[in-house]
């Protein structure tokens, strides 16, 4: 094997194992049927809402995209808008070039055996917020 395919390869097993990490963290260690999954990546644009991105977790760092599990409790997310989405088609949307969407907080009491759809839910001036858009019972 070169080189370059084992670093990827190392690369790939290292985020997965850094996933599951943050994921039994969250959930208390042991991943069981008694949490929570937030859904992240989710594109409602016909309603204004965009996929988000969680920055922070309680203050604590941390970068989950797509879908999250969680343990039951009370938290706050500082959320973003997910960087896959094009500024471009955000209505009424202005930025400096340098600049991106500012960071929201959003506090969420989870429940085992739910999911909750989070967004950025953006007005017609460009405005947003994050916000959960959908809550139903997990199959999982």
């Amino acid at each position: 094997m070169n080189k370059s395919k084992f670093i990827w390869r190392c690369g790939v097993a290292l985020f997965f194992l850094t996933t599951c990490a943050t994921a039994a963290d969250l959930s208390g260690g042991v991943m069981t049927g008694s949490h929570a999954t937030l859904y992240l990546n989710v594109d409602q644009r016909a309603q204004y809402i965009y996929p988000v991105e969680i920055w922070k977790i309680d203050g604590k760092l941390t970068n989950h995209r797509g879908v999250m599990w969680i343990a039951p409790g009370e938290y706050t997310f500082s959320v973003k808008v997910s960087g896959r989405v094009k500024k471009a088609d955000l209505p009424g949307f202005q930025m400096k070039p340098s600049t991106g969407p500012q960071e929201h907080t959003l506090k969420l009491k989870v429940e085992a055996g739910k999911a909750y759809y989070l967004g950025a839910k953006f007005d017609s001036t460009g405005g947003w917020q994050a916000v959960v858009w959908k809550t139903e019972n997990s199959s999982h």
